[in-house]
Parts: structure tokens; sequence; C-alpha cells
């Protein structure tokens, strides 16, 4: 155990600790989504927003889970300090992708959504790049086993 502690720099824990807190924060965002009642939604993101929950694909729906539930173990996976943690990041990016693609194409969501939402939808592509490119070079210095 000693060793462990040794050989693994503090910031490896800084940078797992904040994108635990951030999956928590995706995670949370989902099952929030997901249990609302149509009236709580329409109540706190509108009656446009409401209806594009309504529009939304089951499979887009399927990729924000496979995003943040992916993100979520892949990230306890690399504060045990495991490889498996990248198939996770890389499941985790696939479903944020599919995840956003009716925001994308879809010019029903294009009339509602503005440009914070497509700066988020960006913001989270480039969380779930850095943490891949982060895992992937804690393999190569030999800190994932």
């Amino acid at each position: 155990m000693e060793n462990l502690k040794k050989n693994t720099p503090w910031w490896f824990w800084v940078i797992g600790i904040i994108y635990l807190l951030w999956s928590f924060i995706g995670c949370g965002g989902y099952l929030a989504e997901q249990l609302m009642s149509e009236s709580a939604y329409t109540e706190s993101f509108g009656v446009e927003m409401a209806g594009l929950r309504e529009l939304t694909p089951s499979w887009a729906t399927a990729g924000y889970a496979i995003g943040v539930w992916g993100g979520l173990i892949g990230v306890i996976l690399l504060l045990l300090r495991r490889k498996l943690c990248l198939p996770f990041f890389y499941a985790s990016f696939i479903g944020a992708i599919i995840g956003f693609m009716p925001s994308i194409f879809d010019e029903r969501f294009k009339v509602v959504l503005g440009g914070g939402d497509y700066g988020l939808m960006i913001f989270i592509w480039l969380v779930c790049i850095f943490i891949i490119w982060f895992a992937r070079k804690m393999v190569s210095m030999g800190l994932l086993r």
C-alpha cells in the first residue's frame, strides 16, 4: 500500500476526484431528467424544452445513459488504478456523441436550443477527449494496471 501512495502523483488524485464529481453531476442530471414528471420538467425547463423531451428518440436517451454511467464506472476504475477504465471512457464518449445527435441533425431541436446548449455539448465532448487522453497517459506511465 505504501508503494501505491508513493508512486501515484498527487495530481492524479486531483484530476480523478474532479472527474468523479463531474460524473456525479452528469448522472444526477440524467436521473433528474428521466424521473421528473411532465409538469415538473415543463416548470423547470419550459414548454419548448418539454416538447423536445417528447421528440427525443430512445436511442439518443440510451446514448445519454451510456455517456454518463460509462463515465462514472470509468472514473471509479481510474481511481482504482485499473486500465479497464479506458473502454468505459470510450463508451462514454460514443454515448455522448449519440446522445447529442438529435441536437445536431434535427431541425426541431435547432430551433429551441441556443448557443449555450451547443457550447455545453462541445465542452462535454472535450472533457471526454481529455479523460481518454489522461487515462492513456496514465497507462503509458505505468500508473494503471
